[in-house]
């Protein structure tokens, strides 16, 4: 899957530099074993205004690829808010 999502940014170098790729992979391998993307990212400092883009990008292209694996187009948004409803019902 990375190997898929980092040949398709390469594609996208209006949205996203080249040299914020290596970080985009890092971010999905982290997520991929089970590390807090957030967490992972602070070990090198906190999210820059240059990787914004290419952060939103790799989450829609990465919900994107859920949605194809899965056969089904709303899968990864459920996904999402069923993860994000959660997390209110923790902070009540």
């Amino acid at each position: 899957m990375v190997p898929n999502l980092v040949a398709t940014m390469r594609m996208m170098p209006k949205s996203i530099r080249p040299e914020v790729i290596p970080t985009m992979a890092g971010l999905l391998v982290a997520a991929g074993t089970g590390l807090s993307p957030n967490l992972w990212r602070k070990q090198y400092g906190y999210w820059t205004n240059e990787e914004m883009t290419p952060l939103e990008a790799t989450a829609f292209l990465l919900a994107e690829h859920i949605n194809r694996m899965t056969d089904d187009h709303d899968f990864a948004t459920r996904m999402i808010a069923d993860v994000l409803s959660g997390a209110e019902d923790e902070t009540a």
